[in-house]
């Protein structure tokens, strides 16, 4: 039974980051031990993975076979009609999914109707497949995106050189991994401190075909510049700016090169990040949010509890006492943490950290 069920996770995988506001799902059919379809969701508006592996069989082909799913089949129409009238209309006899899905419009309904048609249906979990939804899980309760930060330091908590002169700090191994962490993120933010220091491209380069996610970018003064080489890419650009230090014209500016400009209150004379998410969450639907940004950025939303997950990497090199630092303040950052666990990528050790 499992096996076939992380042959779902698997399918899921290759579409996470691409599929909200709807989560990621696989789907395995099964009849007599041999595997008869497969299918996955490929993007909101789609069809679901129930579908794509129903697709080409016929019920009389279907009938009597097991589905496995990863998330409980939905039983509403959205953009799509409900799963569990196809499963019914092709003599599916047992449905095993992994995860409940905490939508309260499916959650628990969706196994019960397919019980009332006659279905056996069980809920089957695994940790993977938990810790796969986590995030889904999240924005259903919230609204706001799970977030997951990013930040690399030396041995002695340098993130720059003196007078914030960019270094690279990491290697190959730590590089590939945070271009994999884009892919499997919906969207991507960074301050524009961050984009005029370093100039980053950020967008995922693990193949000849780059690709890109959309880009949230904190702008209290709208300073980016459009020369940037994020905007040299496809990536769709949000910059969230303080209403009260931005004139139209420069609003304006940016409009017309295609970036949004979306005005957000301010706390203590900075953006207001709790409102920021809630924007990416409830108005873009964003489930998983990766984090790229300096020091003041990173703290700041830990100091706020905005963080679900952090990778701090730590670099096998001493950058003096002339370096910037990563954390201007004397106590732990990390004090409230649930959990550290370490990670070793080529010659840079990475601590995941969750609260």
């Amino acid at each position: 039974m499992h096996n076939y069920l992380y042959q779902a996770l698997d399918l899921a995988q290759q579409r996470r980051g691409f599929c909200a506001p709807n989560p990621s799902v696989g789907a395995v059919v099964v009849k007599d031990g041999r595997v008869l379809g497969m299918g996955h969701h490929v993007a909101a508006g789609n069809p679901h993975a129930e579908v794509m592996a129903l697709d080409t069989l016929t019920p009389e082909e279907t009938a009597g076979a097991t589905l496995y799913v990863t998330l409980e089949p939905c039983c509403h129409w959205g953009k799509t009609p409900p799963c569990t009238d196809l499963i019914i209309e092709h003599k599916i006899a047992e449905v095993i999914y992994g995860f409940t899905d905490p939508n309260p419009v499916v959650s628990s309904k969706g196994q019960q109707k397919l019980i009332d048609a006659g279905i056996t249906c069980t809920h089957s979990p695994l940790p993977e497949i938990d810790a796969f939804y986590a995030s889904y899980s999240h924005w259903v309760k919230t609204g706001r995106p799970y977030v997951t930060a990013k930040l690399a330091i030396s041995l002695d908590g340098g993130i720059a050189e003196e007078g914030g002169e960019p270094i690279t700090l990491t290697g190959p191994a730590a590089q590939q991994f945070t271009h994999q962490q884009r892919l499997g993120a919906d969207a991507i933010l960074t301050t524009a401190r961050t984009i005029i220091r370093d100039n980053p491209y950020l967008n995922i380069r693990l193949s000849e075909r780059p690709v890109t996610k959309p880009l949230y970018i904190l702008d209290s003064t709208l300073s980016m510049p459009l020369s940037s080489h994020v905007c040299k890419t496809d990536a769709a650009i949000t910059l969230f700016y303080a209403e009260k230090l931005v004139t139209t014209e420069k609003i304006e500016n940016y409009q017309s090169n295609g970036i949004r400009c979306v005005a957000v209150s301010q706390t203590d004379g900075k953006l207001n990040l709790s409102e920021i998410l809630e924007h990416i969450g409830k108005e873009d639907g964003v489930h998983d949010l990766w984090v790229e940004a300096g020091g003041m950025c990173f703290s700041a939303l830990i100091d706020a509890k905005l963080v679900q997950r952090a990778f701090l990497y730590v670099a096998p090199l001493w950058l003096g006492h002339q370096a910037q630092r990563a954390f201007e303040r004397e106590d732990d950052v990390f004090a409230e943490a649930s959990s550290r666990t370490w990670h070793i990528l080529g010659e840079d050790a990475v601590c995941e950290i969750k609260w």
